[in-house]
């Protein structure tokens, strides 16, 4: 099969933001557990900025629950990009409506539901930052990322079933 430029561009993008995923990963996991032997150090700084007003002991822990979903968010990333990789792999070998890529795009439907379950934690959490009076981003639900979730399983369910009436059609010819 001839190189399709947007295949091969997608299995190079897909593949830097798997490395940069797991990068990211690793520097959430050490920012994470540097927080504790740090955590005077980054209390000090935190009521240095914020003033005496602020419960630091509040700032730090939403700091680290902060940095816990991050790590949760990379997690769940992870097989996203590694099933999306799977999938161009066979779009590229010229067969891609294997059983496989279904169960693939089942795992990334469930990574993108647990994607935006840790979105709906990620507002709460943002409440309670601002409650704390730190500096911060607003945050509203993502419609999108919801509306991604059931379109996956249902192409999940097309892919299974049209791999299914292909393998049919070949045994009955």
């Amino acid at each position: 099969m001839e190189k399709d430029r947007v295949l091969t561009g997608a299995t190079i993008l897909l593949r830097l933001l798997l490395v940069l995923n797991i990068a990211l990963l690793v520097m959430l996991m050490v920012a994470f557990a540097l927080s504790w032997p740090l955590g005077h150090a980054l209390a000090l700084r935190l009521g240095a900025k914020y003033g005496p007003s602020l419960d630091v002991a509040d700032a730090v822990m939403a700091m680290r629950l902060m940095m816990a979903l991050g790590i949760a968010c990379a997690l769940a990333i992870h097989p996203i990009f590694a099933s999306l990789l799977r999938i161009v792999a066979t779009v590229q070998a010229g067969d891609p409506f294997v059983d496989a890529n279904a169960t693939l795009l089942g795992r990334i439907g469930w990574a993108l539901l647990v994607l935006q379950c840790l979105d709906l934690v990620l507002g709460a959490l943002m409440r309670w930052i601002s409650a704390l009076k730190l500096d911060s981003t607003g945050w509203s639900p993502s419609l999108g990322g919801w509306i991604a979730v059931v379109m996956i399983f249902v192409l999940a369910r097309v892919f299974r079933i049209g791999t299914r009436m292909r393998d049919d059609l070949a045994t009955t010819v």
